[in-house]
């Protein structure tokens, strides 16, 4: 399967390509280099020619951009709604006029506010009203509208805490030490970097309109339901 990954040169990108091009033939679209078995095109996930150029024998999309808030609240919005909610639609427009027929998204469980303290599945709505829970939320309803419109199947995969391998099961981020509870104390049950891949691998399969599913690492507290990705992807997290 020939498959385009949007923002391929980021950090969780990074966690996932290994397994990825052991499987499939890939392309990173992403304006910073990349290393690896795949073929590497510059450009932007928000920019237009970019993606349709990068459409071309494409079989299915991986979008992975994101950008994280940084503190300065007007720049802040304008650069992660361009990242987290426009590249999403121009990405699934660019797909859709190519004839690529499914995408995966990676999202996040911020779509839900304190998500690290309530016990959700999928059929609970998403209802962060932060910034950065706000565009992944809305970006899953772009997700959902490309269904409908152009009759494409996307499947959402909402991660918590993705690591390395190596890190695991402490949470890793690049440039800071690894973490074993997020700063509110909450233990961090991080999402290794093979369970990661194994779900993307199965959603690449995985067509059925939308759907979305919560992917984490084992869930100690029993706070995430896991029950979905279970029975329709048949995975679950390796790593104990």
């Amino acid at each position: 399967m020939r498959v385009l990954v949007i923002g391929g040169s980021g950090y969780v990108a990074g966690l996932i390509l290994p397994a990825l091009t052991a499987r499939h033939e890939v392309t990173v679209l992403d304006p910073r280099p990349s290393t690896g078995a795949h073929t590497h095109l510059t450009g932007s996930a928000t920019d237009p020619a970019a993606l349709t150029a990068a459409m071309d024998g494409t079989d299915v999309i991986l979008h992975t951009a994101l950008t994280n808030p940084t503190g300065d609240q007007l720049a802040d919005a304008a650069n992660t709604f361009d990242t987290n909610v426009t590249s999403v639609h121009l990405a699934l427009a660019a797909a859709h006029q190519a004839g690529v027929p499914h995408a995966v998204h990676l999202s996040s469980l911020s779509v839900y506010r304190d998500f690290a303290a309530r016990h959700l599945d999928e059929s609970v709505p998403p209802d962060a009203t932060d910034l950065y829970g706000l565009t992944k939320r809305l970006a899953e309803q772009v997700c959902h509208a490309a269904t409908r419109q152009w009759d494409m199947s996307v499947t959402v995969l909402r991660l918590a805490w993705p690591t390395t391998n190596q890190a695991w099961p402490a949470w890793a981020l690049p440039g800071q030490p690894p973490r074993t509870h997020t700063a509110d104390g909450v233990r961090a049950q991080a999402l290794a970097a093979d369970d990661l891949a194994s779900a993307v691998l199965a959603a690449l399969e995985h067509r059925n309109g939308f759907d979305a599913f919560h992917i984490t690492g084992t869930d100690q507290a029993g706070l995430w339901n896991q029950t979905k990705a279970r029975h329709l992807l048949n995975w679950h997290p390796r790593r104990h």
